[in-house]
């Protein structure tokens, strides 16, 4: 478990090769659909990674996510939420997450549009229906033309229609923790109008106890198609209910890998997406194509934790406050019924007493009692002091257009290819959230159906949030010889984000932020001979900070303590955290992030092998951390510099029907910057709790050393066997920023897959997924103390770490048919 220390331009690319043999053919540089003017791959300064909907089908995965873990060089996943659908993927150390709480450096999208939703920039990978995908694309290096968010690079989905699909295809496959995936898949064409629809069905009781989820997608496209001009309409409607009930206490893991410390942890998405896609050619060297879309995403969460609150009686009465640890009276040989029972008249009086004996008995603990007095709280008046839970709401709406020009000709006798465009991309999000206090069933730790009906009044939310982007690009590629290309790109973005408090209680909420900047990048290509491409490059790319980010950064503190002065509140009683995401505050603004980044790599031929090879070194300025307090809770904060870089290299061959494919990546992820972090529960905290992080050392979570092999073999012409094996060295938990604790252990997991085609529409598969039944871990982060929940088995567990287990081994058995 622990371990000592030892282009979206929005220029879409899609390699016309297959996984089998990538060789270096034409692919195709288009606009926001699948037309438009082809460029050889040897003219482009920076890595491309793809997969076809055979390569998807073939690899017998879940989600997205995990066929890029799986497939991709330098792509490597966090179970941080411990659900199947809910994973933090990572491409060369940045993040395309589910999860609030961490700075997103990826950017997805969907037919052209912009998936990640604005309050975060979050990727929901349960609304991506896999088997609806055409093709999938990862373009690597910080290229100002893949547009907002792309500090690391982007992902470009491409979705099915009735040109590309014909026929029909029903899926069914169950297995281990009683899942069960299903999809139905119909599209054909009359030549000029399409046709495409597609549900998929998930649904799990899930390895951990109580982790019960499913999700539904339809997905459905319209096309029409003559010469020079072809447009889709695209619809989408995706339902979830997902159980993701966090890490585990490292020592519950050692008692009962399943077990959950609280629960539940539910999201639920329901998500509704339009877009229209379109392309024309005025003829061979001219072109136009553009999207629009809107998207609308609801979520409701339901988060059943651990109480911060106690219960004290003043003059005979119960009330509810805050401030009061267990552990801290402890220190001073006290407890609960010493100074609750009544003993004092009021909470002050009981602060006074504590601070006194601490001062006393030369103690560096400090007591800051708040009380809630009856208007304070809403609902029933019900206290409890054993849980509570976090009940949220937040509406996204994203929408979107694009719109680009493409023009090939020749300049000063040597050809050219140009392209202008622009973007506009509108995000609003209302959010809304109320903590309720709540009992704890002691023995499954849930607390379902246990809510009291008291509400406390302070930690409710409701605001709005808008982000409008507007873009300029372009991107020149000129050939100067036969051999070598210079491409010239730069991208203008003007951001705004506006933050409004719409209780009316709350005007310290109301901000606005501004973020212009211009982006350029520069790259050559040179194809040295028939079997091997050189490319050089550099780029830079920034990213606005997101809603979430602005309203919870490190500055809270000293703004939320000058309102309550100004207010004549109690500076003292000011938190110190946000309580992810349920509390904002809007100022002081965070600075954009720029990320710079140098390329350097070749991809070819070494006889019948095929390889590829890049040397990358990305500086990200200003970027943000989040700095963890808890398990759920913290503040955002400006970096100076973070350094990301590394080579990563791939080769792969076929050996008569054997074809394998073997890869590795080093990724060295670190701060460049000397400052102090929050992490009270480290072990090296100072009475600030605070540590120092130093240049050098290294940004948790992301394994410095990634190995991939896979290989595909064909018994028989009917009979196939697959496998893919994976390495990741070790990692440091988030809260260790400066490298102090125990790292957590690197693992290597295999699985297996076989299909057998019994007929040429019918075929059964079945996969096993972990197949040596490996125990390890993907993540890990510095909590409070487990036993402050007081549970059985829970307040006997000591070590504030938490951890995220990987599934044990599991095995799925489907049928496939195609009518």
């Amino acid at each position: 478990m622990l371990s000592k220390k030892s282009t979206f331009v929005p220029i879409f690319l899609f390699i016309a090769m297959s996984s089998k043999a990538q060789q270096l053919e034409e692919i195709t540089v288009t606009g926001v659909v699948p037309a438009g003017s082809n460029v050889d791959i040897t003219k482009l300064a920076y890595p491309i990674q793809m997969a076809n909907a055979e390569d998807l089908d073939k690899a017998l995965v879940l989600s997205v996510a995990d066929f890029l873990r799986q497939n991709f060089t330098s792509v490597s996943v966090n179970d941080a939420q411990n659900n199947p659908m809910q994973p933090d993927l990572q491409y060369r150390g940045f993040t395309a997450s589910p999860l609030l709480g961490l700075a997103q450096g990826l950017a997805i999208y969907q037919n052209g549009a912009r998936i990640n939703e604005p309050l975060g920039d979050t990727v929901n990978w349960d609304l991506l229906p896999q088997s609806a995908i055409e093709s999938l694309t990862l373009g690597g290096g910080t290229n100002p033309l893949y547009g907002l968010n792309s500090l690391g690079g982007a992902l470009v989905i491409e979705m099915k229609d009735g040109f590309i699909f014909e026929g029909a295809n029903l899926e069914v496959s169950k297995g281990s923790f009683g899942r069960t995936v299903s999809n139905l898949e119909m599209g054909g064409n009359n030549g000029e109008f399409a046709f495409y629809v597609n549900v998929e069905y998930f649904d799990e009781d899930g390895w951990r106890d109580y982790s019960n989820s499913d999700a539904i997608n339809f997905y459905g496209s319209l096309g029409w198609r003559r010469k020079n001009t072809e447009l889709n309409l695209n619809f989408q409607h995706g339902e979830s209910e997902l159980t993701g009930n966090g890490a585990s206490p490292v020592e519950l893991l050692e008692l009962q890998r399943e077990a959950i410390f609280s629960g539940p942890d539910i999201t639920e998405n329901d998500m509704d997406m339009l877009s229209i896609d379109f392309s024309h050619k005025f003829n061979s060297n001219t072109s136009f194509s553009g999207n629009i879309f809107y998207r609308e995403n609801s979520t409701d969460a339901f988060n059943g934790d651990g109480s911060e609150f106690g219960i004290c009686s003043f003059n005979d009465s119960a009330y509810l406050i805050e401030g009061l640890e267990e552990d801290d009276l402890e220190e001073i040989g006290l407890d609960d019924d010493d100074v609750c029972d009544s003993q004092f008249n009021g909470a002050s009086l009981l602060e006074n007493f504590l601070n006194d004996t601490a001062q006393a008995l030369n103690s560096d603990d400090t007591f800051n009692i708040e009380i809630f007095d009856d208007d304070e709280l809403s609902g029933t008046g019900i206290l409890s002091d054993n849980a509570i839970n976090n009940l949220s709401n937040r509406k996204q709406e994203s929408t979107g257009a694009d719109f680009q020009v493409t023009v090939i000709d020749d300049v000063l006798g040597m050809t050219n290819q140009l392209v202008v465009g622009s973007s506009y991309f509108n995000g609003e999000s209302k959010f809304s959230s109320v903590l309720e206090l709540a009992n704890i069933n002691p023995l499954t730790r849930l607390t379902t159906s246990l809510g009291t009906g008291t509400f406390v009044d302070e930690a409710a939310t409701l605001i709005s949030t808008q982000t409008e982007s507007f873009s300029l690009y372009f991107s020149n590629i000129l050939d100067l010889t036969n051999t070598v290309s210079l491409t010239a790109s730069a991208r203008g973005n003007k951001t705004k984000v506006d933050l409004r408090d719409k209780s009316g209680e709350r005007p310290e909420l109301n901000g606005s932020h501004s973020f212009s900047r211009v982006n350029p990048s520069l790259g050559l290509t040179w194809q040295y001979n028939e079997d091997h491409n050189v490319y050089a490059s550099y780029s830079e790319s920034s990213r606005a900070p997101t809603p979430i980010e602005l309203a919870c950064n490190e500055g809270i503190f000293d703004l939320a303590v000058q309102y309550a002065i100004e207010e004549g509140d109690d500076p003292d009683d000011i938190d110190f955290e946000c309580r992810l995401p349920n509390a904002f505050l809007a100022d002081p603004p965070l600075d954009d992030v720029v990320a710079k980044s140098f390329e350097v790599g070749s991809r070819g031929h070494l006889g019948d092998l095929q390889y590829s090879l890049s040397i990358f070194h990305t500086t990200n300025h200003d970027d943000v951390l989040f700095q963890t307090t808890g398990r759920s809770t913290g503040l955002f904060a400006n970096i100076d510099k973070t350094l990301r870089k590394g080579f990563e290299s791939s080769i792969s061959g076929d050996l008569r029907r054997f074809t394998w494919m073997l890869s590795y990546s080093n990724v060295n992820a670190s701060f460049e910057d000397n400052f102090s972090a929050l992490s009270p529960n480290h072990n090296f905290a100072d009475d600030e709790g605070e540590i120092q992080v130093r240049s050098g050392d290294q940004i948790p979570g992301i394994p410095k050393h990634q190995f991939k092999f896979l290989g595909n073999y064909e018994l028989s012409d009917d009979l196939f066997i697959g496998f893919d094996i994976t390495r990741n060295s070790n990692q440091f938990l988030r809260g260790d920023e400066s490298n102090q604790m125990d790292e957590i252990d690197g693992y290597t997991v295999a699985n297996l897959r076989l299909r057998y085609e019994i007929s040429e529409d019918l075929r059964i598969f079945a996969s096993v997924q972990n197949l040596f039944d490996q125990e390890f871990e993907t993540f890990g982060l510095l909590g409070e103390e487990p036993n402050e929940l007081e549970v059985p088995i829970i307040e006997n567990l000591k070590k504030p770490i938490f951890l995220g287990a990987a599934a044990p081994r599991a095995g799925y058995i489907g049928l496939s048919y195609n009518f």
